[in-house]
């Protein structure tokens, strides 16, 4: 019975050694089998890789070859512009010395002018001197007027004497010849007075004869005079207007001089100034000689490279061949499907890439489609179904090289035609996407999305494989926004049934409940993914206690709470952190104007009253940076704004200077869980004498409230950047009438700006734009910005390559299961 008993014990040690040895052979075959796997999708992905290395260098010789003919063409018109310089250099100096002599002839015009209106003041003083004269001799000549008046009255005296002495010696003589002989004496005499008195009257008639012609004189001469005065008088004004034309002329003369003088100068300057520019066009013709010359050598390197891509890209082959061969003389199996696990904390809104705006929610979908162009791990852009593209010399036109094997899930060859239709459908007015702002700047989408045309006219197919797309304006960040994910490309006939097919690294085989499940696109034009299988969990209220329990293969760790938790764990040591291009704030309902805490210096008060340093270190326990600025430093720089330090006293000074009735809450809109932030600037508020009172709305409702104005005061917000360019950050916040615009503020400065950077190409000239915008947000306060949080990424210890952006994006397809 011990024998059985020890043969039966044997046996069964034997069995259960046996057992142990196959599960470990099984789990050494499957270790083998995903280092296969592995092994062959990287050399795959690495071949896809060096195709692709090798259309961008294909496509950058092509630019080189048309930057060379640019150069070649501005050596010419240097040529050109040196020849023309020289010759107006010429000319320069010919009117300096035109200048010259106009100068001094317009002094000596001056000097004449001078001497003429001194002249004109001579005329003037003898005119005045003569009309002073010829004022006496009226004055004289009427007083003779009036003596001859007089010795006129005096010969009708005479006249009446001599009359009467001739009536007196007529009655002498009868009074004679009455005396007889002794009046004959008498007679005699008589006789004689008589003649007297005939005499006398005709002395007195020749008198009166000559002062009659005297008078008629000097009627004539008063009459002669007085013309000769109003002549003078005409004379005296006509020298008056001479002497104020000649003032004029002086003055427009002394003015011309001075001008000429300043010409005469000016030419002088750029005379000397042609000379500093012939110089330094001769060095710029240098300049681009050797440009010209680098250019060539970079499109010779450019060349080398190529065909060290071709010869890379060969050895791969001869190296997949080698490594094929060898894993399959050593690993027969093909192993089990590799699947990877993780969670999301918020639901999936929509799968519709069209529609998504929501962080997590892009996050998942960019792993199951792809468009035009996509992004890398950093957040640059990538080609995808275009595998090169260069825009046109009126830099609006883009032309897109599509490659001919890229396919849908369901395998359909994509073609032109079908971005074309997705790239409308976003535009579409039916469809009421959010994200029309990625792409509205396209040629004809205005018009498209008012229903006035049929398609957009900026969307041209050129051929199966090439499309062009043109802008209504020239934009720097074009194909940073092609790359977002509400550009992707779907099935369009699937879409008319109302089904989501794209063409990403992954397919959505399942969505049960909270459960997604994702499987691999063997055909994906980005390469192969390493993960067969992706399982996401969205809503998980114990996710980070799953993952440490090995229920998730990674995490994103977000918050001061499961920081802490974290750091309890083995995981901490190998947690990966990144600031993300993303802001949390307060904002203000700036529509509300019938609320007292809507005005700017009372929104200036609150800022100053918020402590933000305390919210970095106790509420995100040091895992996000203090916000100075709405817009993050990464992608406008903030060293120019002097920002709203913690300061609680100036913001009750502020408050009190505005009569704020601090009887009456400031009311907050929130959603369904009050976010820890809020209870700090509770805290911090109440310090100053403003209590708080909350408004709870769901998620969905907090999300969409741009239109919610009455009741509310403020409200708490997040917003991550969709790309790495600052007007996808600006934009949708600040934009009139964009729905994520919650605050309703509106800056037509800041609009006016914001459509000049985009369309700026020189990215120094593009930021000292932004930075204006930065600077006009934080003086006009819509928000208080509170800080831009950081995420980390932990991972269990067979998993490899899981890199968070900074726009928080997780591609699935570069996760490595070892």
């Amino acid at each position: 019975m011990i024998k059985l008993w020890k043969r039966k014990t044997e046996e069964l040690q034997i069995k259960e050694e046996s057992t142990v040895y196959n599960e470990q052979k099984e789990k050494e075959m499957n270790k083998r089998a995903l280092i296969k796997k592995n092994e062959e999708n990287l050399l795959y992905n690495l071949n896809v890789r060096i195709k692709d290395s090798n259309n961008q260098a294909e496509s950058l010789i092509n630019i080189i070859e048309v930057i060379s003919n640019r150069v070649e063409e501005q050596v010419k018109a240097i040529s050109e512009v040196v020849n023309e310089i020289g010759n107006y250099s010429a000319m320069a100096q010919e009117l300096s010395a035109s200048s010259n002599t106009s100068y001094e002839t317009a002094r000596e015009t001056l000097g004449i002018i001078e001497e003429g209106s001194k002249a004109v003041y001579n005329t003037i003083d003898s005119m005045n001197e003569i009309e002073k004269s010829i004022s006496s001799v009226m004055i004289e000549i009427h007083e003779l007027k009036t003596a001859t008046a007089q010795i006129d009255n005096i010969l009708d005296v005479i006249k009446g004497i001599a009359d009467q002495t001739d009536l007196l010696s007529l009655n002498a003589a009868i009074e004679a010849a009455r005396a007889g002989e002794a009046g004959r004496g008498f007679a005699v005499v008589a006789n004689e007075v008589k003649l007297l008195a005939e005499r006398s009257t005709a002395s007195a008639n020749d008198i009166s004869n000559i002062i009659n012609n005297i008078n008629k004189s000097v009627n004539t001469t008063i009459e002669a005079i007085e013309k000769s005065n109003e002549k003078i008088k005409e004379g005296s004004s006509i020298a008056e207007e001479s002497n104020i034309s000649f003032s004029r002329i002086e003055k427009a003369i002394q003015t011309m001089i001075e001008t000429m003088n300043e010409i005469n100068n000016a030419i002088s300057i750029q005379t000397n100034s042609l000379e500093s520019i012939v110089a330094s066009t001769d060095e710029m013709s240098n300049v681009s000689d050797k440009a010209m010359s680098m250019v060539e050598s970079a499109l010779l390197n450019t060349q080398f490279t190529k065909a060290a891509l071709v010869a890379l890209e060969q050895v791969v082959n001869l190296l997949n061949g080698v490594t094929k061969e060898l894993v399959d003389e050593t690993i027969n199996s093909e192993g089990e499907m590799v699947t990877i696990r993780s969670n999301f904390s918020e639901p999936i809104f929509t799968l519709d890439p069209a529609m998504v705006n929501s962080m997590e929610n892009m996050r998942f979908l960019m792993n199951i489609h792809t468009g035009l162009l996509t992004t890398s791990d950093t957040g640059d852009v990538l080609p995808s179904l275009a595998k090169s593209w260069y825009v046109e010399d009126d830099n609006l036109t883009w032309i897109f090289n599509l490659r001919n094997n890229a396919k849908f899930h369901n395998g359909k060859i994509i073609r032109a035609e079908d971005i074309k239709y997705c790239l409308e459908r976003v535009l579409s007015p039916n469809l009421k996407s959010p994200n029309t702002w990625f792409i509205d700047y396209i040629d004809g989408a205005k018009e498209y999305m008012e229903n006035i045309s049929n398609e957009v006219s900026g969307i041209r197919i050129i051929g199966e494989n090439q499309l062009a797309i043109k802008l209504a304006t020239p934009f720097s960040g074009f194909l940073m926004f092609l790359s977002q994910i509400c550009c992707a490309v779907m099935d369009p006939m699937e879409l008319e049934k109302g089904n989501l097919v794209g063409c990403g690294p992954y397919r959505l085989e399942s969505a049960n409940n909270d459960l997604y499940r994702l499987v691999a696109f063997e055909e994906y034009i980005g390469g192969k993914p390493y993960c067969d299988i992706v399982e996401i969990v969205s809503g998980d209220k114990n996710a980070l206690g799953n993952f440490i329990n090995n229920k998730y293969d990674f995490y994103v760790v977000q918050g001061k709470r499961e920081l802490d938790e974290i750091k309890e764990t083995k995981y901490y040591k190998n947690l990966k952190t990144e600031e993300l291009l993303a802001t949390f704030y307060l904002g203000f309902k700036i529509k509300n104007t019938d609320s007292q805490y809507t005005s700017k210096k009372v929104r200036e008060a609150i800022h100053y009253a918020i402590n933000k340093k305390r919210v970095v270190d106790e509420m995100t326990g040091g895992f996000a940076s203090e916000a100075k600025c709405m817009i993050p430093s990464k992608l406008v720089p903030s060293d120019h704004i002097s920002g709203y330090n913690y300061n609680p006293e100036k913001a009750r000074q502020i408050l009190k200077s505005q009569n704020v009735d601090l009887s009456k809450p400031l009311n907050i809109l929130c959603g369904q869980n009050i976010h820890g932030a809020l209870r700090f600037i509770e805290e911090d508020l109440k310090a100053i004498g403003i209590t708080c009172k909350y408004h709870q709305v769901s998620d969905k409702e907090h999300a969409n409230s741009a239109n919610i104005y009455k009741g509310y005061d403020v409200y708490l917000y997040g917003w991550y950047a969709d790309a790495i360019e600052p007007s996808s950050f600006i934009e949708p916040l600040f934009a009139t009438n964009s729905v994520s615009n919650l605050s309703g503020y509106e800056s037509e400065e800041l609009m006016r700006l914001l459509k000049i950077a985009k369309q700026t190409s020189n990215p120094i000239r593009r930021m000292e734009i932004y930075k204006e915008i930065q600077r006009i947000i934080s003086e006009d306060v819509p928000c208080i910005p509170l800080y831009h949080p950081y995420n980390g990424i932990c991972t269990q210890e067979r998993i490899t390559n899981v890199n968070l952006s900074p726009l928080a994006m997780i591609k699935y397809d570069n996760i490595i299961k070892e």
